[in-house]
């Protein structure tokens, strides 16, 4: 992965989107404590799916299904791709993602990031400048 700046400022940038939770992120399916930098890798993953199921900018996307330590992760994609996420435990209508499906958009994802790439960058970037 390149990377827009230093390592610190990425991880300036991880912490600005969550806070002091920890970054726990699905490595190979399975949901672990890992480094700023590998949360971030699987953050933008996650962003370029949700870019790639063509929500718009401002869509409010549920989640569903989700566990307490997959939420921080998952409002930090939707915030690299524009999106305002909100969790419930069943719901039907329109923008709904349950959670079995994060694995395949962040495989998409991690198809389509050539695409995206830019724009998850320039997020990224004023985050880190405080814009």
């Amino acid at each position: 992965m390149t990377t827009i700046c230093s390592f610190d400022c990425n991880q300036s940038a991880i912490k600005s989107l969550i806070g002091d939770k920890k970054p726990v992120a699905p490595v190979e399916g399975v949901w672990m404590n890992v480094s700023a930098r590998v949360f971030e890798e699987q953050v933008r993953k996650l962003a370029y799916g949700l870019m790639v199921k063509d929500f718009r900018r401002g869509d409010t996307v549920v989640f569903t299904g989700c566990s307490d330590e997959m939420k921080t992760f998952i409002n930090a994609a939707c915030s690299l791709a524009h999106l305002n996420a909100e969790f419930a435990a069943e719901c039907d209508g329109k923008n709904i993602v349950p959670v079995r499906e994060l694995e395949y958009l962040m495989s998409i994802g991690g198809t389509w990031s050539r695409k995206y790439k830019a724009s998850v960058d320039r997020t990224i970037t004023r985050l880190i400048l405080g814009c």
